[in-house]
């Protein structure tokens, strides 16, 4: 099933990765107005770098699980089998 999901997945990437530019887009205009700093660019304050880097990586990450999470229930309720893992259930939990 993983194999038949690649295609799904690599859908869900463009979507992902689209919808997380949007995002970071419109919050960092609404945090600071002004152009995003470049950790690169001398002029551009330390701090002002770290944070949009940061926020970045944040909005990516939780835009890019929440896109292939739906994804995923997308292909089990069409296909009746989930692509991902599955956790194994242990026996005789620890009290």
């Amino acid at each position: 099933m993983k194999l038949l999901f690649k295609p799904f997945g690599i859908a869900a990437g463009i979507v992902a990765t689209k919808a997380s530019t949007a995002i970071f887009d419109q919050v960092w205009h609404r945090v600071d107005g002004g152009h995003l700093p470049s950790a690169d660019v001398r002029e551009d304050p330390a701090g002002r770098a770290v944070l949009a880097a940061a926020l970045q990586a944040a909005i990516f990450a939780g835009t890019t699980a929440a896109v292939s999470r739906y994804g995923m229930h997308v292909f089990e309720h069409t296909f009746g089998h989930w692509p991902g893992d599955h956790r194994e259930i242990e026996s005789g939990a620890a009290d």
